[in-house]
């Protein structure tokens, strides 16, 4: 179950806030890590392509519509982002080994932690029906951006483990 909140920390001087990483935020560096680890893709002009990237919550759920879009409008210049409720709507059943759709990803993402600083995100990245590889992401946030165009990532992934 995702759940977003909000918790905000100033220091006593009231420099810059410190944001917790929330689950919008979590998912936006998520899908930012692959965007950056996916090989590019071409169409029939040979013009580099977006990278499509699908998101499955794991255990059946589903992520929150409000997460959904924010993730959407901040990653909307650099991946195609596409959530999806159930694992078999991201693979391609009418090719052999059923691969991603679209010559894409699907990240089937582990439950989000309680919102904090760093949290820790567990995933599985999938290229083929049959090719899951187990990922553990830590997640740091940002300082919050002083613009609100989305434009600017409110977290990153600062460390990528493989169990």
């Amino acid at each position: 179950m995702l759940a977003a909140f909000v918790l905000v920390a100033c220091d006593n001087d009231n420099t810059a806030p410190t944001d917790v990483v929330e689950p919008a935020d979590a998912i936006t560096a998520v899908v930012a890590w692959q965007a950056e680890e996916q090989a590019p893709v071409l169409d029939a002009n040979g013009e580099t392509q977006l990278p499509v990237i699908f998101v499955v919550a794991d255990g059946g759920g589903t992520i929150d519509i409000g997460v959904q879009a924010a993730v959407a409008a901040a990653s909307v210049d650099w991946a195609t982002v596409s959530f999806a409720d159930d694992v078999a709507d991201t693979f391609d059943p009418s090719l052999d080994g059923e691969p991603v759709r679209n010559d894409g990803v699907m990240l089937l993402v582990g439950p989000m932690p309680a919102p904090a600083r760093t949290v820790e995100v567990n995933l599985v990245r999938y290229t083929t029906v049959d090719d899951g590889e187990p990922f553990t992401l830590m997640i740091t946030s940002d300082v919050a951006p002083t613009n609100t165009d989305n434009a600017t990532p409110r977290a990153a992934v600062t460390s990528v483990s493989q169990p």
